[in-house]
C-alpha cells in the first residue's frame, strides 16, 4: 500500500454532541455494511480477517473506551476506521493522536421533528465532582435522586462534598440516622431532597487534613513511629542535635526548630581528605 493510500485510510474521530449530525457524516468514509462497536465493549482481536471494504466504526469513545484494543485496530486494519465522541478531552491521547479530527457541528433535527417536547439525553453515570454540582444547583430533584442511584457514589466521600457548600442542619439528618443503618436506595432518596438546588454562589472544594512530619521525621533518624516521645528528650543533647541536622532538610529542621542548616558557597575551601590510596 503506497504512502498516498495509508494517509487515505488513516482513522477518522468524529467530535460532536448528541444532537449534531455525528451519523450523516461518517458515512462520508464507510458503506453501508459497516462494522459497529461500543468503545466500551470493544473486542475486537483479529484485524486482519476483515475485508478491507467492509469499515469499522467505534462509537461513545469518550466513555471508558477499550484503549488497547482500539489502538490495536487502528494500527492493524487496512480498511477505514472511523470513531465517534461527544467530545474531545475525554478521548485517550493513545488514540486521539492516531487520528484524523473532524467535527460535527451541524445540528440533527431529524428527532425534535419527530417528538418536539422530547428532552435531551442526560447522563447519569458521572464523576463525584460533575455530581457534586448539579446537586447543588440543580432544581430537578428528581434526576438528582435518578443520578445518585445510578451512580451509587460513596456515602462518605459525597458528605465530605457536601459539607463545606450546605449547612449542617440538611446533611446531620440523613447522616447521622440514615447513613449506613437504613438501605442505601433510601439514603440517597433522602440526600436528593434535603437540598432545593438554589445555590448561586461558587462551589467549595473539600480540603484535605494536613498530616503530621514527625513520625517521617524518626524514621530518618532511626527511631520506630511509636518513640515519638523519645525524641523532645533526645534533642536536648547537642551531639544528636548535630546527628539530626545532618539527616534532615531545611523544611524538618524548622518542625524540631533546629535552625537554618548552613549551605556550602562556591567560596568555601575544600579540604581534601586523606586516604590509604595517597599511603
Amino acid at each position: 500500500m503506497s504512502l498516498k493510500q495509508m494517509q487515505l485510510k488513516r482513522a477518522i474521530i468524529i467530535v460532536g454532541k448528541t444532537d449534531t449530525e455525528k451519523k450523516k457524516k461518517l458515512l462520508e468514509f464507510v458503506s453501508e455494511g459497516y462494522i459497529f462497536k461500543y468503545a466500551n465493549e470493544y473486542d475486537i482481536e483479529d484485524n486482519y480477517s476483515i475485508p478491507i471494504d467492509t469499515g469499522i466504526v467505534i462509537d461513545d469513545c469518550h466513555y471508558k473506551a477499550n484503549v488497547e484494543l482500539i489502538r490495536k485496530t487502528i494500527l492493524e486494519y487496512r480498511g477505514q476506521v472511523v470513531l465517534m465522541a461527544d467530545n474531545q478531552k475525554d478521548v485517550s491521547k493513545k488514540i486521539f493522536n492516531l487520528c484524523k479530527l473532524k467535527r460535527a457541528t451541524k445540528k440533527d433535527t431529524s428527532l425534535h421533528e419527530i417528538a418536539p417536547r422530547a428532552r435531551p439525553p442526560y447522563n447519569y453515570d458521572i464523576d463525584t465532582f460533575s455530581l457534586v454540582r448539579e446537586y447543588l444547583t440543580s432544581t430537578n430533584r428528581e434526576d438528582i435522586r435518578t443520578t445518585l442511584n445510578i451512580s451509587k457514589p460513596p456515602d462518605v466521600q459525597l458528605l465530605s462534598w457536601l459539607a463545606p457548600n450546605l449547612h449542617p442542619n440538611k446533611l446531620s439528618f440523613v447522616d447521622f440516622h440514615v447513613g449506613r443503618k437504613w438501605s442505601t436506595e433510601y439514603f440517597y432518596d433522602l440526600l436528593a431532597y434535603a437540598h432545593d438546588g438554589r445555590m448561586n454562589r461558587k462551589m467549595q472544594m473539600p480540603k484535605r487534613r494536613a498530616y503530621s512530619q514527625i513520625p517521617k521525621i524518626c524514621r530518618k533518624l532511626k527511631l520506630k513511629p511509636s518513640e515519638v516521645h523519645l525524641l523532645k528528650d533526645l534533642l536536648k543533647d547537642e551531639a544528636f542535635k548535630e546527628y539530626a541536622k545532618s539527616k534532615l532538610d531545611n523544611a524538618e529542621c524548622r518542625i524540631l526548630k533546629l535552625g537554618e542548616k548552613k549551605r556550602k558557597k562556591k567560596t568555601d575551601v575544600i579540604i581534601p581528605q586523606s586516604s590509604l590510596e595517597q599511603w
